[in-house]
């Protein structure tokens, strides 16, 4: 078929045009893809000025995308944002969902200001738009997306020269059929670009529950965590007091304190993890032997149930090691004991009994401790394992058993409580036995019983806290090691810069200077000696800092002279 504008496109072809144009915008969600696209194609159709926009939902105001005129990309010169002005021809073609053919511009009022009225009836256009189109015949409207809603917009001018456009055009034919394709496409990509923002605010939304919670579950803890901490300082200066009266008293102790004093850093690690994580996580290969904990723990408590006339009763047999955290489990008994000791303060002199079983069979071990106390009320029974639940005035948060029944789930281990028959409460341990290949690391002798031999080399020392120092050159001098004290970074390079160390002893958390700073300023200048880091703040974030890689080992604290010692063996051997 001919036309006077020229020939038309065999049927067989418009059609390869239309099935190529519909795969290509299948395969985008972009707004500039798509409209670089179409606008070819409608180029490509004898108009010498295309202009496409995009309908801003919010605003209703149309945000330019894209305009070319005689081939040059004007985009720059047109407004970003077009107000839907009624009186305006692309005002009136979204009023009335079609293109508005303005085939005389002539006939249009001109609008020289911005408060100029215009006259009723009459279509009108801005000054600077109808010399921006060079007062060609043109036609605007909006583009209509797959539930007939506006999308965008789209202006069309210079057809063929400087002919007005036919107004068949815009009801049959390819220009039909790109303004479909266009406003479909159009309309997807804005849903994908919504649906990435929403998702966007999804994520940071997630985040910000996920970071409550976590500060939540950190704030629960630390409350659990204090509370054991407290216990456990408490109970290991009393031993202190006890080991005071003698020689052979300080000895039988002594292990009892470094014991007291290693979960004490446990429990500040595990806290350390929970903040770093947002959940208390159990090492599944961690083992313990429940018989030594609760063997320890009695040694230390002894002193308070003896103080209230407590009779107490333990059956502790040999039992296989249990797959579980250490410090968990001391926590965890120490919190059950202490509670019994609370439970039992109520009741007369002749009827505070407590007992402590543990028992092993069918792959588990149980720990059993009971009272002889005024029992667990039925309304808190229901609810003993919830957070701030607890039948203690005062300060009591009721955080211990709570911390404790979630602590040991993710070991696969299970703690009960219930009312005994007669009088008083039962609190059942149930942990699983670790595999027979996991048990030596829970039986092997502890390193610190070694003794250490004579040692030769010059070590400094670097902590802002001199007490620290102090014990470090106290330990290491008798052994043979010339030591050289630090407490601040300054003090250390001086110190570096004029002598000459086989290993340098250096705190993370300084005032001024971090240990990381002054171990980097160390290898700069040129120290070719061991570095070992010391700190008691979470040891993974510490390795995860960049400076750190200067060094040769990182030490936590707290930590015992034999692990000082077992360090600096490793690294002065290399």
């Amino acid at each position: 078929m001919k036309s006077d504008d020229g020939p038309e496109r065999p049927p067989e072809s418009a059609f390869e045009l239309l099935a190529g144009l519909t795969a290509r915008l299948a395969s985008t969600a972009r707004l500039d893809e798509i409209v670089d696209t179409v606008l070819h194609e409608i180029v490509a159709l004898g108009f010498g000025a295309v202009w496409m926009a995009v309908l801003d939902e919010q605003t209703q105001h149309l945000l330019t995308l894209k305009e070319v005129i005689d081939g040059v990309d004007t985009t720059h010169e047109m407004p970003k944002i077009f107000m839907l002005d009624m009186r305006q021809p692309i005002g009136r073609g979204f009023h009335e969902r079609r293109m508005i053919n303005i085939a005389d511009p002539d006939s249009l009022h001109i609008i020289e200001r911005d408060d100029e009225p215009v006259p009723a009836g009459v279509l009108a256009l801005p000054r600077v738009i109808y010399e921006h189109m060079r007062g060609h015949p043109f036609a605007c409207g909006p583009l209509l997306g797959s539930r007939g809603q506006p999308v965008g917009a789209l202006g069309l001018s210079s057809y063929r020269g400087q002919r007005p456009i036919p107004d068949e055009l815009f009801s049959r034919g390819l220009l039909r059929a790109f303004m479909d394709h266009l406003g479909i496409a159009m309309e997807r990509a804005l849903h994908v670009t919504r649906l990435e923002r929403l998702n966007a605010e999804l994520i940071k939304a997630q985040a910000a529950i996920a970071a409550d919670a976590r500060i939540k579950a950190v704030g629960e803890l630390a409350a659990a965590v204090a509370h054991d901490l407290n216990n456990l300082s408490g109970v290991a200066l009393m031993s202190v007091s006890v080991g005071m009266r003698s020689p052979a008293a300080a000895m039988d102790v002594l292990p009892r304190i470094e014991r007291a004093n290693r979960a004490i850093g446990d429990l500040v690690s595990r806290l350390q993890r929970v903040a770093r994580h947002g959940v208390v996580v159990g090492e599944s290969d961690e083992i313990a032997n429940v018989h030594q904990i609760v063997e320890d723990i009695l040694v230390m408590v002894q002193p308070l149930m003896t103080e209230l006339a407590i009779q107490l009763e333990s059956d502790l047999p040999p039992a296989s090691p249990v797959r579980c955290d250490p410090s968990l489990v001391h926590q965890v008994v120490l919190n059950l004991l202490l509670n019994a000791h609370d439970a039992l303060a109520e009741m007369p002199p002749e009827r505070r009994k407590l007992r402590i079983h543990l028992r092993e069979g069918g792959g588990a071990v149980r720990l059993t401790v009971a009272d002889s106390g005024p029992g667990i009320p039925p309304e808190v029974l229901a609810e003993l394992f919830r957070p701030f639940v607890t039948t203690k005035s005062g300060a009591h948060a009721g955080l211990g058993l709570a911390a404790a029944h979630a602590s040991l789930k993710h070991f696969g281990g299970l703690l009960e409580g219930r009312n005994a028959p007669g009088r008083g409460a039962v609190f059942e341990i149930t942990l699983p036995a670790a595999p027979q290949q996991e048990r030596s690391s829970a039986t092997a002798p502890h390193r610190g019983r070694t003794s250490p031999a004579a040692r030769h080399a010059k070590i400094l020392a670097v902590d802002d806290d001199a007490d620290v120092v102090f014990i470090v050159r106290a330990y290491l001098e008798p052994l043979g090691y010339d030591v050289v004290l630090a407490t601040d970074a300054d003090q250390a390079l001086d110190a570096a810069s004029a002598q000459s160390f086989d290993l340098i002893l250096c705190d993370v958390g300084m005032p001024k200077r971090s240990g990381l700073d002054v171990c980097q300023s160390l290898r700069d200048a040129g120290y070719r000696g061991k570095l070992v880091l010391m700190t008691g703040w979470d040891v993974q974030t510490v390795k995860e800092d960049s400076r750190a890689a200067v060094c040769d080992m990182l030490l936590k604290k707290p930590f015992l002279g034999a692990d000082l010692l077992q360090v600096m063996d490793i690294l002065l051997a290399s």
